[in-house]
């Protein structure tokens, strides 16, 4: 089996390789698939946390844009310090900045703790989901820290590109690594069939 680095590293050149053009018909394949997977879990008013893309991820933009329009709250991440994640809301319009903490972009606001906000669903980032809901993150760990404190009924999908779906065992999953339920590709939501159970 390859390391977790070998396989971010051939993630991550398969990303760059992407031209615009595939990459903004990813970001809207996103959003149409994504919104109506979300409306279908999250009732009109509910809160989503998501993420807004840098660089070669899958766009986000127009999918948080979609959840906006379709009435669902959305919040995203603030890096703090201790690889500890806050929350801030979205909108179109609210000012970005990029982050002191890590390569990311975040709201130039207060963010606040995720178990003072009622989450109704959660997008993560990550470079790849194996189909027994192992997640592969770009190593800083501000996920899976944020992921443990979750309720298990909360639904979590991790945003990627198609082919970023692996079969089981495709890379190293310790127990440090937090589970997530389900993938949102340019495809459609895709259920991982596991429960997600966090001690």
């Amino acid at each position: 089996m390859l390391t977790k680095d070998q396989v971010r590293a051939e993630l991550l050149l398969r990303r760059r390789a992407l031209t615009a053009d595939e990459k903004a018909a990813a970001g809207r394949a996103l959003a149409d698939g994504g919104a109506a997977a979300i409306a279908a879990l999250v009732p009109e008013g509910g809160t989503v946390a998501a993420y807004l893309s840098v660089g070669s991820e899958p766009p986000t933009l127009p999918l948080l844009q979609a959840l906006d329009a379709g009435g669902r709250r959305v919040v995203v991440p603030i890096c703090e310090p201790g690889y500890r994640l806050s929350w801030a809301p979205w909108r179109p319009g609210t000012p970005i900045g990029r982050s002191r903490y890590a390569a990311v972009a975040e709201p130039q606001v207060p963010g606040v703790p995720a178990d003072q906000l009622p989450l109704a669903a959660v997008l993560t980032p990550g470079l790849a989901v194996d189909t027994a809901g192992g997640r592969l993150g770009k190593g800083g760990g501000y996920y899976d820290r944020f992921l443990a404190s979750l309720p298990p009924a909360v639904p979590v999908a991790t945003v990627l590109y198609d082919h970023e779906v692996l079969a089981s065992g495709s890379f190293p999953v310790t127990d440090l690594d937090a589970p997530v339920a389900a993938a949102l590709t340019p495809a459609g939501w895709r259920e991982l069939g596991v429960r997600r159970v966090y001690s």
